[in-house]
């Protein structure tokens, strides 16, 4: 297999509180030798500025120098300037929280660039930290026997199980079909129209949109399985478990559960507000992909998807080379697969692939989220905690700000 899904490379047990002299005393010189010239070669071909960081300690610039990332005290000209307060740049330096979360949170102050550049510098950084190159000219999409991937292919439960899980690390995705019974889609669409009026805005629960002319549009439910009987048949069947044995390959993983485990979307047409449909960004994105990538994220087609209602599209590969989410956005260098699905495909990307959801322009869709995760190696940390907080806050955030993400 091209890679394993479990990427941990740290532990919330080992963090501490880490400021810029101890991190560039300790841990940045062992760094650099392993995984400096990956961030060079980043810096050159994105032509990033230097990054400075900017603290109540001081300020130190990170830039390109001989082949290698090299640190100097001061803001250099022409840099990237973040400002970090104490907590913000520990979670930094130990990948709790990325500028993006930051920037999410309305919490982040920068000068001398822009979003292209805090995006550019938070891949830049992740390379540093784990050695995930921004780019690599000999990627190729190969099956187990070395032919060209087709990226395009729909796999069913006929298919070699190996190969499933392959296609699955090789490309970052896969398309599913057979696996679930059409019908049961029509049902759980009822469920989904039942389940509605027990939802408000400020519940918790959900999150919720406006539409053109002013209405307001329910677009996530939280603990939906419980009230959808159909969904709940389909989690706990036999053929959910063989899904999950397929997916996991030589890796461990568990299913998600509890009342939080699956969510239902609602896709609705004309979004003027709201976090509806989000352009392309990975489930990793506002940190701790070094302490819980990579889980599986499985979407489940209540209605077909397409280009007239929307559809998943992904990178193919963005979780093998770490493109700058600001770039795949405007132009990609890898492979953008857009997957479409009738009512009961599945699809699957890894939480650490690039994905974005296009608008519906003629009809709404219904979609069901879940997933597997890697096996826990140790008890659940505040880290995680504050990042789904903060992701249950994006809903809001947005409707305030008035626009589309």
């Amino acid at each position: 297999m091209s890679i394993a899904l479990d990427r941990r490379t740290r532990l919330d047990s080992d963090l501490r509180t880490l400021g810029m002299a101890e991190f560039l005393a300790g841990d940045f010189p062992d760094l650099v030798v392993r995984h400096g010239a990956l961030v060079a070669r980043g810096v050159e071909a994105f032509g990033a500025p230097p990054l400075a960081i900017e603290t109540a300690d001081g300020s130190w610039s990170f830039a390109a120098d001989g082949g290698t990332l090299a640190v100097s005290p001061g803001v250099a000209p022409g840099a990237l300037v973040v400002t970090l307060d104490g907590d913000a740049l520990s979670d930094w330096l130990q990948n709790q929280r990325s500028f993006n979360a930051m920037i999410t949170a309305r919490e982040l102050r920068y000068r001398g660039g822009g979003e292209w550049d805090v995006s550019v510098w938070d891949s830049l950084w992740l390379t540093l930290l784990e050695g995930w190159p921004v780019v690599d000219d000999g990627i190729e999409f190969l099956d187990r026997h070395g032919a060209p991937l087709d990226l395009g292919r729909v796999l069913t439960p006929d298919d070699d199980p190996a190969e499933v899980a392959h296609f699955l690390r090789e490309a970052g995705f896969l398309h599913l079909r057979g696996w679930l019974d059409p019908a049961d889609m029509r049902k759980v669409s009822d469920e989904i129209d039942r389940a509605l009026p027990d939802y408000h805005e400020g519940d918790g629960r959900s999150w919720w949109a406006t539409v053109a002319g002013g209405t307001r549009r329910c677009v996530r439910l939280q603990e939906f399985v419980e009230r959808s009987p159909t969904t709940a048949a389909i989690l706990n069947g036999a053929r959910w478990d063989q899904l999950r044995r397929m997916l996991a390959g030589d890796d461990e993983l568990v299913r998600k559960t509890g009342a939080r485990g699956l969510e239902a979307l609602i896709k609705p047409r004309d979004v003027v507000a709201g976090a509806s449909d989000v352009s392309f960004h990975r489930d990793c994105h506002f940190g701790r992909h070094a302490y819980q990538c990579s889980g599986t994220v499985v979407g489940i087609a209540v209605t077909a998807s397409g280009e007239a209602n929307g559809q998943l599209r992904v990178v193919a590969g963005s979780h093998r080379v770490l493109m700058p989410v600001e770039i795949a956005k405007t132009r990609p260098y890898l492979p953008v697969v857009a997957v479409p699905t009738e009512p009961g495909d599945l699809t699957v990307h890894l939480s650490c692939t690039l994905h974005e959801s296009t608008p519906p322009l003629l009809a709404e869709r219904r979609v069901m989220y879940t997933g597997f995760s890697l096996a826990p190696r140790e008890p659940a940390a505040g880290g995680s905690q504050a990042l789904s907080d903060l992701r249950e806050r994006v809903s809001r955030l947005l409707l305030e700000q008035g626009s589309r993400p």
